[in-house]
């Protein structure tokens, strides 16, 4: 993704949201508000979007879509702060990191419990990489209601593109085994670099090789 979202006009909110509201939602622990305070400058709601707002009709799972952007101290940004806010804030949320004049979209995919309908389950979280704040822009994608235009912002936002009839279930379980295996290849390099004798090293190597081809494998 090279490009920014074009949220419409009507749906601007831009208001400032103080860290303490959220914190009075979601009770973080004083770890996350140490991190709150050493990478967020300020949390805006930009956007919602809302029947209301882009005349498209609530579904089920989805009523409103709300956009936060997020300046930042820095250029990177603990998940656990995003998920505070997710878990503070009942409806769907997109995020925009502003850093340093360059912006990235951030979103996780947030649903109703199959267990419990009065709860919200949060995935992994997805993002694109930076895009220069002045980048041209692109409509939001079409879509027939809230919940479609939600699943196509997410989609939008991923770092793979979804396969043929593959549904959205399927589509976060790929992108939750690939961050695993991402994660176990970063781990399996760090090991190799370590190891000294030289059979456990071929193993290793034998291992990142399997971990990366399944990596590819996932991506395309």
């Amino acid at each position: 993704m090279n490009s920014l979202i074009k949220f419409p006009k009507k749906a601007f909110y831009g208001r400032v949201i103080p860290k303490n509201k959220i914190y009075e939602k979601a009770s973080p622990s004083g770890r996350v508000k140490q991190l709150f305070v050493e990478q967020v400058e300020r949390i805006r709601w930009s956007y919602k979007l809302s029947p209301a707002t882009i005349n498209l009709p609530s579904s089920i799972d989805v009523d409103e879509i709300q956009v936060f952007t997020l300046d930042l101290r820095d250029e990177r940004v603990n998940h656990d702060i995003l998920r505070t806010i997710d878990k503070a804030i009942p409806s769907s949320v997109i995020f925009i990191l502003n850093y340093n004049g360059k912006l990235r979209y951030v979103a996780s995919y947030k649903r109703t419990s199959e267990a419990d309908k009065s709860k919200r389950v949060i995935s992994g979280y997805f993002e694109t990489e930076w895009i220069n704040q002045d980048a041209e822009q692109s409509e939001m994608p079409m879509a027939l209601n809230m919940d479609a235009l939600y699943r196509a912002l997410i989609k939008v936002i991923m770092p793979v593109s979804p396969r043929a009839q593959e549904n959205m279930t399927a589509l976060i379980e790929r992108m939750d085994r690939l961050r695993l295996c991402r994660r176990e290849a970063s781990r399996l390099k760090s090991r190799i670099n370590k190891e000294k004798q030289f059979n456990r090293r071929v193993e290793l190597n034998r291992r990142l090789k399997e971990i990366s081809a399944e990596i590819q494998g996932l991506k395309n």
